[in-house]
């Protein structure tokens, strides 16, 4: 019995790791790909928010693209610039950028360096803890 428990721990522990170091690996990608300017023109001074999405991706069109939107109406988009990149026109931006999954959303700050990824579906909340904007 016990066995089995400590095979589930380090199954879990293993696991952990392993995302942890493809999304630092991916975050590196992304930051790479950022300061190269590789098709992504950056600003430095605004908040970025860059979306890879399909038109093939459901999710990407109907749920996460309208988020997104009303995200911007909320803080407004003098603080707040999106760039939406459909995979299909920018394929190698995607790859350059470490792209695995759609939809993928990446945060830039002001001085242009990625601080968060993520993978899929995202609620506007967490959006917004991550660009650490106060809109009270």
């Amino acid at each position: 019995m016990y066995e089995r428990l400590l095979i589930v721990i380090v199954a879990a522990v293993l696991g952990a790791t392993v995302y942890l170091l493809l999304r630092r690996s991916q975050l590196n990608r992304a930051q790479n790909a950022a300061v190269e300017q590789n098709g992504v023109q950056l600003k430095a001074g605004i908040l970025h928010i860059v979306y890879f999405w399909s038109e093939h991706c459901s999710q990407c069109k109907n749920a996460q693209k309208p988020i997104l939107e009303g995200l911007l109406e909320k803080v407004g988009q003098e603080n707040v610039e999106l760039l939406t990149l459909r995979v299909e026109d920018f394929g190698s931006i995607a790859k350059s950028w470490g792209v695995r999954t759609l939809p993928t959303t990446y945060i830039v700050d002001q001085k242009c360096n990625v601080t968060h990824v993520n993978n899929g579906l995202t609620s506007e909340s967490h959006l917004l803890l991550q660009l650490n904007l106060n809109t009270d």
